[in-house]
């Protein structure tokens, strides 16, 4: 079961502490908990059949208590009441990013087992391959090296035992590379964790819309409508993130008359509805063949760039094409062609053989 979302908590800011007994108080186990930081939520779990007992989701205000927490009261500590009872306090990003890397660890140890296949001398030669190290090394019980950190946003409360994982005994077999020295094994993992799993991850965190408002004339530090969607258009097809987190988004993009549009809808509406609301509101109303006919008649002003123009007939074209006006693929032709037409500078266009490149 999914905690966070279910008791809707932030992960980043919670602590889930098992073992506490029912006679405590939620302000009893605030009182505990909040040399901390300020606490803004106390929630129960309630006890599953032969499960851990006592489960408690401790929010602070700030992510920063969980930052700057002391790391005595993590892990095991006694009732206040009761010295022989403990409570075991552990911070949920903590726990997700300990089930995390033990995941990345197991996924690259069975892709190796895959390579190498069923029989554990062929294990062991693969990692020979991967690893460096003195030769007439045996191989009798390795040394559990600790699983790299990976940062993610916590999105469920595992369940993790607190017990030490058993360590794995095989008998005695000769092999030429050491591969009992944790440094190296840890070095081979870490490679294999931002090779695989780096992309995926930078790729979830989307960045920040720029402000959009509708006003006019338009307020410094804002884009207008045209800008602001091609934004959104990008966000929206992010599969990386949810529509929730997409709809949150757009709205901490949006200020007052923008926000007033899309206030009908609520937050249960999907992103697209948002977009066509906005789209009613302030998109270009002209249809697709008077913004192709626009972009036809669309000459250099004087005293314009030629930078600047050709911009300017590729604003124009993007609309006529959103709209239906034009096809995408003749796109590079038309704007090629437009631009030798509405240019003044006829010799920035025969240094450039532009004229021989728009028959081709």
């Amino acid at each position: 079961m999914d905690l966070c979302d279910h008791f809707s908590v932030d992960g980043q800011k919670t602590l889930l502490v098992t073992g506490i007994e029912d006679i405590y108080t939620d302000e009893e186990v605030k009182q505990v908990f909040s040399v901390n930081g300020n606490i803004s939520r106390v929630v129960r779990i309630s006890d599953e059949e032969n499960g851990v007992r006592g489960r408690v989701l401790i929010e602070y205000s700030t992510d920063s208590a969980i930052t700057k927490i002391d790391p005595i009261v993590l892990g095991k500590i006694p009732s206040p009441n009761d010295p022989n009872v403990a409570w075991h306090v552990r911070t949920v990003r903590g726990i997700y990013e300990e089930e995390v890397g033990r995941r990345l660890a197991k996924r690259y140890l069975d892709e190796l087992e895959a390579v190498a296949g069923n029989s554990r001398a062929g294990f062991l030669k693969a990692l020979q391959d991967e690893l460096q190290g003195s030769r007439g090394t045996e191989y009798t019980s390795p040394t559990t090296s600790n699983a790299p950190s990976v940062t993610a946003t916590p999105m469920s409360v595992p369940h993790v035992s607190s017990a030490p994982s058993p360590s794995f005994q095989a008998s005695s077999v000769p092999i030429d590379e050491g591969i009992v020295n944790p440094p190296h094994l840890q070095k081979v993992i870490v490679e294999h964790v931002i090779r695989s799993e780096s992309a995926p991850l930078h790729s979830s965190s989307h960045p920040r819309l720029q402000t959009f408002s509708g006003r006019i004339p338009r307020p410094n530090g804002e884009v207008d409508y045209e800008t602001w969607r091609t934004q959104v258009d990008l966000l929206i097809s992010d599969p990386y993130l949810t529509n929730n987190q997409k709809v949150r988004k757009i709205l901490e993009s949006l200020l007052t008359p923008a926000t007033d549009v899309v206030k009908p809808l609520g937050i249960d509406s999907l992103p697209s509805a948002y977009v066509a609301q906005l789209e009613s509101a302030f998109g270009v109303v002209e249809d697709g063949e008077d913004l192709f006919a626009a972009f036809l008649n669309c000459s250099q002003n004087n005293g314009e760039k030629p930078s600047v123009y050709l911009t300017r007939l590729h604003t124009l074209l993007t609309k006529a094409i959103s709209r239906g006006g034009a096809s995408l693929n003749d796109a590079s032709k038309l704007l090629l062609r437009q631009f030798c037409r509405g240019c003044w500078d006829q010799s920035l266009i025969t240094s450039l053989q532009l004229e021989l490149k728009k028959d081709h």
